[in-house]
């Protein structure tokens, strides 16, 4: 019903790649992380992300595990002072119930493919978003402002508030995961073309990789894409309608006998 493919790169920088990617198949459940504070540490705390929202006994939320995970870069950076100011974004997705429920902190993003149309899910904490907001900005604004990469919003640094949103599925629909490296280099327009002329959704990622790095690869560039095919919240409720009709009706039908019966027993008794 699901399945998950993804691709992550260093880019054209020098260093270690600091992005991190994941997922595990049985719970629906994908991330993409993107470390931040220099080349070691940056991975350090990526893979921490990952780790920890990967850890198969953490059974609450992902709001609550990526609060975990927070408190696990700090932890860390405690014990090694090399990692001192580490931290990382991250954006994750899972699958419960027909629902993808979507979490993120800083500008790694999720994006909606369904019926030949990309939709943005997430909205990046970032000093430019925030200008934004109440300066009109146009979209190469946005690429060519000097405070682009500043992210207001990290785990392991401050008092990360984690977004999230919850998106009822459509059989067909993919989430795209992806860190800034993607969406730095390609537009929203362009991702889209090359969504829709993949033939897979695993096709798709590599894609979205390769035309990144042919427009610089100025950054490490991940990309994980979570690939919908169960029914649709709508559809699921509709089924599950139809077939019970019939058995409420025959239900209905003994519940009103046994009521009409205890009245006339009770009339019969008040005579």
């Amino acid at each position: 019903m699901t399945s998950i493919s993804g691709i992550t790169d260093p880019g054209h920088r020098a260093g270690e790649n600091q992005d991190s990617i994941g997922w595990d198949a049985a719970r629906c459940l994908a991330l993409v992380a993107d470390g931040l504070g220099g080349h070691a540490s940056g991975q350090v705390a990526s893979n921490i992300v990952k780790q920890t929202l990967l850890n198969p006994f953490n059974t609450t939320n992902l709001r609550t595990t990526a609060l975990r995970a927070h408190e696990a870069i700090i932890q860390a950076a405690e014990k090694d002072d090399r990692l001192h100011g580490m931290a990382s974004t991250v954006v994750a997705a899972q699958i419960v119930r027909r629902v993808a429920q979507i979490v993120w902190l800083g500008d790694s993003r999720a994006y909606l493919w369904r019926d030949g149309a990309l939709s943005r899910l997430t909205r990046d904490h970032s000093l430019v978003e925030e200008l934004r907001q109440v300066t009109p900005l146009s979209e190469t604004q946005v690429r060519a402002h000097p405070q682009r990469n500043e992210i207001t919003n990290v785990l392991g640094a401050g008092n990360p508030v984690p977004a999230t949103a919850e998106i009822p599925l459509r059989k067909g629909d993919w989430i795209l995961l992806c860190s800034d490296g993607l969406h730095g280099e390609l537009r929203d327009e362009e991702m889209a073309a090359l969504l829709g002329a993949a033939p897979s959704s695993a096709e798709a990622a590599q894609q979205l990789i390769a035309a990144a790095l042919a427009h610089g690869g100025h950054d490490n560039v991940s990309a994980v894409i979570v690939a919908y095919e169960g029914p649709s919240e709508r559809a699921f409720k509709l089924q599950l309608s139809e077939g019970a009709i019939g058995w409420l009706a025959v239900l209905g039908g003994v519940i009103l006998a046994i009521v009409l019966t205890v009245v006339l027993m009770w009339i019969r008794h008040k005579r």
